[in-house]
Parts: structure tokens; C-alpha cells; sequence
């Protein structure tokens, strides 16, 4: 046997019998995550006229749209609603009130809280609004509210005494919401 002929039947024996075929496996998990969102818009704002001479309540509303269970907490600047003119005897340039914000929910609900504006001061935590609660006005493990209409309101009871002095009275109110993980 010739050499060309010994090349061809070692190629016949090696090359031509088909080997075991080999595959390989590649695994590919894929995985991400979509953060919960969360934000309040204001709709209406406390109205400026109101009448703090006889007992009430003034309203506001804002859209809250969050995708995740959420919480809100609020902060009064003065704890109550305040007139810059000083008080003389006899007369008080402060009233408090009480804050209610309820938000309906997707499922169940509303969430709703009502505290009174001195437990809204930085440093308060008494109250599920109060700003220093960890826990806030909780919307519940599975609450979420998806461009709902959240109703604020702030109620007062005019004093018989000591009176209130006469002018502008006003707060700030801040409120916040944050997603809950």
C-alpha cells in the first residue's frame, strides 16, 4: 500500500465515522426589577377666605398616584394657624385645627388619618401624620392608588375664649409621600 493510499483509508477510518456529537448549553437568566413610584400633585389648594370667627373647615384635594404601597406624613410650620398681630389679654392670635387627608385606594380603602396641627411640628411622632412617625398614614401591604383624588381637610373650633384677634391667619402645610418597598 502506497502512502497516498494509507492517508486515504486512515481519513476513511478517522474522518469519515462520525464521533459523538458534543453540545454545549449556555443558560441565561435574566432578571431586573421596576421600582414602585410614587408622587402627590396638588388639584386645590385650602381656601383663603375662610370664616375662622365661627367654627368650620376648609378643603383641598390632590391626585396621588403611586404604583406601590405608600405612606404620607405631614408638617404645620406653626403647629396651628397663626395671626402675626400680637395678643393682647383676653385674645389669642393662634388656632389649631385638625388635619384629615384620606386617600381612596385601588382595592379596599380609603387610607385616612386625622391629627390634630400640633402633633404636625417637627420632633411630633404621636400621631400617624405627624412627621416624625416612621410609619406615616400607611396605604396597608397591598395599597396603591393610581391617580386617586385625596381629600385634605382642616377643621377648627373657634374659641368663645379667649378671642382671637383680628387678620390673616395662616400655616404651612407641608405633606409627603414616599414609596413603602
Amino acid at each position: 500500500m502506497t502512502l497516498c493510499g494509507r492517508i486515504t483509508l486512515w481519513c476513511a477510518v478517522f474522518c469519515v465515522l462520525p464521533g459523538e456529537a458534543q453540545a454545549d448549553v449556555l443558560t441565561v437568566n435574566a432578571t431586573g426589577t421596576i421600582a414602585g413610584t410614587c408622587q402627590l400633585t396638588l388639584a386645590s389648594d385650602f381656601s383663603t377666605t375662610a370664616d375662622l370667627s365661627v367654627s368650620g373647615s376648609s378643603a383641598a384635594s390632590a391626585t396621588v398616584d403611586c404604583t406601590t404601597p405608600f405612606k404620607i406624613n405631614a408638617t404645620s410650620s406653626n403647629g396651628a394657624l397663626n395671626n402675626s398681630v400680637s395678643a393682647v389679654s383676653g385674645f389669642t392670635n393662634t388656632l389649631g385645627y385638625d388635619l384629615t387627608i384620606s386617600v381612596p385606594l385601588n382595592s379596599g380603602g380609603p387610607a385616612a388619618a386625622t391629627c390634630a396641627s400640633t402633633l404636625l411640628v417637627t420632633g411630633q411622632s404621636s400621631c400617624a401624620l405627624s412627621p416624625g412617625n416612621t410609619t406615616g398614614l400607611y396605604s396597608g401591604a397591598t395599597g396603591s392608588a393610581t391617580n386617586k383624588t385625596a381629600t385634605l381637610t382642616a377643621a377648627w373650633i373657634t374659641p368663645a375664649s379667649p378671642k382671637l384677634v383680628a387678620g390673616a391667619y395662616s400655616d404651612t402645610l407641608t405633606v409627603s409621600i414616599a414609596a413603602v418597598p
